[in-house]
């Protein structure tokens, strides 16, 4: 399919990330912040209907980076993109038990109204406007009252990670190094992205005559 790549990429910042790493771990939240608030509502909806104490979510996305995730996920100069090895990572969810995860459908709101919904789609549903994000999203359903889901993993499932593009130059081979430096990560691949200046892109016109 266009636009897919063999990751799953979560958009976050070095805070997050230095934690991710550290405690080799991922935190589904409780999703009523979101600032979407069609989603806040569905997400509400399906814990009211399956009676649940606790609904926690991580979202990612399936597509190649654009300067949209980065400028409202990651959007300045601590921003960071981890990308995630799809199959991989998809194993680890399958191995928790409470987790569900799918690619999230888009719908327009005339689709809702002509069809019959099944419950369980519901927390996998957004509006079409935001089809561009192309999300991959997990959900943790529980009987018990719980803030925080974590999941542990192996630095293995990362495939790479990726720099804002607003990171000064100067500062990236320390964050590499930091980065890096935590224990299991020696060997991570870490770079900064070349979405505002790529050297090939401008090299290009070199060839017009």
């Amino acid at each position: 399919m266009k636009n897919k790549v063999e990751t799953f990429n979560r958009y976050t910042d070095l805070t997050a990330l230095i934690d991710i790493l550290s405690k080799k771990r991922m935190v589904l939240l409780d999703p009523s912040s979101w600032d979407d608030q069609n989603d806040v509502h569905f997400m509400a909806y399906y814990k009211k209907k399956r009676t649940l104490n606790s609904l926690l979510a991580l979202c990612f996305t399936s597509k190649y980076e654009t300067y949209h995730h980065w400028s409202v996920f990651a959007p300045n100069s601590s921003g960071v993109c981890i990308k995630y090895k799809r199959n991989e990572l998809k194993n680890c969810f399958t191995n928790v038990e409470g987790v569900k995860f799918k690619d999230v459908k888009y719908k327009q709101i005339t689709d809702l109204q002509c069809n019959d919904l099944a419950l369980s789609d519901v927390p996998f549903l957004k509006r079409y406007p935001y089809k561009d994000e192309e999300e991959f999203r997990a959900i943790y359903e529980s009987d018990v009252i719980e803030f925080v889901k974590e999941i542990h993993f192996d630095v293995s499932i990362i495939d790479c990670i990726v720099l804002s593009p607003w990171l000064p130059q100067p500062l990236v081979d320390t964050v590499k190094q930091t980065i890096q430096g935590i224990d299991g990560c020696e060997e991570l691949k870490v770079y900064k992205t070349t979405l505002l200046s790529n050297s090939n892109w401008k090299n290009a016109l070199k060839k017009l005559v």
